[in-house]
C-alpha cells in the first residue's frame, strides 16, 4: 500500500481522545474526517497492591470500527515523555497493537525533544539516538509481522539541523514515502526553530527523492500554511479540546462528549475552510546552520566523545536507553584512567 506520493492532496487528520462508538465517532463519520488515535488513548490501567497506577495493556474492543473509517495510530511519544517519563509499554506490545487492526498507517515510537521535556543539547542528542533505535526496532518488527507497508518512520529534533542528524543515522528512512516529523506541537510557524525552517531543511535533506511528511500535533494557525507546502502530505491536531474546555468553563457546564463533538465539528470545518483558502506559503527566512557545540577544554572534549560513542552503541542495539546519561559518559571517558 502506498501511503503517500508527491502530488497527492493534503490530508488533515482529526485527533480523537478515545476510540469508541459514541457521539464523537459518529460526528467524525458525518464530517467525514480521517482520524488519528494515540496509543495512550487505548491504554488500560489498574491499581496494584500498593495503590499505584499500573499499565494493564491496550483496550482493543473498539478496533473493529477501523473497518468503517480510516484511522492512523500514533505512538504517544509526547504523552509518554511528559506524563510517564517513558513508555509504559514496550515496543513488542506496541507492535502487537499495530498489527491488530487495519490502520491507515502506524507511526514508529519516538522520543520527543520539545523544550519542556529536555533542557540541554546532550539530552536532545540522547533522545535522537533513542528515536533512531526505536525506529529500527519498529521497522524490524513491522517486517516480521507483515505490516511494514503501513509503517511510518518518525524523525526528531528541535533545531532543524538536528532532524538532519536523525536522518543521517537512519538513512533507510528515505525508502519510505511518508515520514513523520515529531516535536511539532509546541512550535511556531516562523523563526529559526519554526515549522517553515524545519521544512526548508528537510526538503534539502530529502532532495533526492519524493518522500513527504506528516506533521504531528500542529497548532491551528499552522495547519493552513503547512497544508500548502509540497512536502507536507498530512497533519493532525486535537486543538479543539482546548476550545471546548474554555467554552465549558465560561458556560459553567461539564465538557460532555456531546458538547465536545459540537465544538470539534465547528473547529474542523474552520480548518478545512482555511486550508481550501490556499494561503501562499511564505518564503522561509534563511537561517545559518546550528553552530556546533565546541568543548572548552580537553576534559569536556573527552566526555563529549564518550557520549557520542554511547549513542552509537545504543543505536546499534548494544546498550539500553537507560545507559545514556551524563554520568555514563563521564565514566566511559575516564574508564581507563
Amino acid at each position: 500500500m502506498t501511503v503517500a506520493a508527491r502530488g497527492v492532496p493534503f490530508r488533515f487528520l482529526l485527533g480523537l481522545p478515545a476510540l469508541r462508538d459514541g457521539v464523537l465517532w459518529q460526528t467524525t463519520l458525518q464530517l467525514p474526517a480521517p482520524i488519528l488515535i494515540s496509543a495512550n488513548a487505548l491504554s488500560r490501567w489498574h491499581l496494584d497492591n500498593l495503590g499505584l497506577r499500573c499499565w494493564a495493556g491496550f483496550d482493543t474492543r473498539w478496533l473493529r470500527l477501523l473497518a468503517q473509517h480510516p484511522v492512523a495510530l500514533d505512538s504517544a511519544g509526547f504523552v509518554a515523555a511528559r506524563r510517564y517519563r517513558g513508555f509504559p509499554w514496550d515496543t513488542n506490545e506496541y507492535l502487537d497493537l499495530a498489527g491488530t487492526a487495519p490502520w491507515l498507517w502506524w507511526a514508529s515510537q519516538d522520543w520527543c525533544v520539545e523544550p519542556e521535556t529536555v533542557h540541554d543539547e546532550d539530552a536532545v542528542l540522547d533522545r535522537i539516538s533513542g528515536t533512531v533505535r526505536l525506529n529500527v526496532l519498529c521497522r524490524e518488527g513491522g517486517k516480521r509481522r507483515g505490516i511494514i507497508d503501513r509503517f511510518v518512520p518518525v524523525i526528531q529534533g528541535w533545531h532543524p539541523d538536528q532532524y538532519r542528524r536523525c536522518v543521517e543515522r537512519m538513512p533507510w528512512v528515505r525508502d519510505f514515502p511518508l515520514v513523520g516529523v515529531g516535536s511539532m506541537c509546541r512550535r511556531h510557524v516562523h523563526g529559526e526553530h519554526g515549522i517553515l525552517h524545519v521544512l526548508d531543511v528537510l526538503d534539502t535533506v530529502f532532495s533526492d527523492n519524493d518522500a513527504r511528511f506528516h506533521l504531528f500535533g500542529l497548532k491551528s494557525q499552522a495547519i493552513a500554511i503547512a497544508s500548502q507546502h509540497p512536502r507536507v502530505a498530512s497533519a493532525d491536531s486535537q486543538a479543539y479540546g482546548i476550545a471546548a474546555r474554555q467554552d465549558a468553563r465560561k458556560a459553567r457546564v461539564s465538557k460532555s462528549d456531546r458538547m465536545l463533538a459540537g465544538v470539534m465539528a465547528a473547529w474542523y470545518r474552520q480548518q478545512l475552510t482555511a486550508i481550501e483558502g490556499g494561503p501562499v506559503v511564505p518564503m522561509a527566512q534563511v537561517w545559518p546552520a546550528a553552530a556546533p557545540v565546541v568543548a572548552s577544554n580537553d576534559i569536556e572534549a573527552k566526555i563529549a566523545a564518550a557520549a557520542e560513542a554511547l549513542r552509537a552503541l545504543h543505536e546499534a542495539g548494544e546498550i539500553e536507553w537507560t545507559d545514556l546519561s551524563p554520568r555514563a559518559a563521564y565514566e566511559r571517558a575516564f574508564l581507563d584512567d
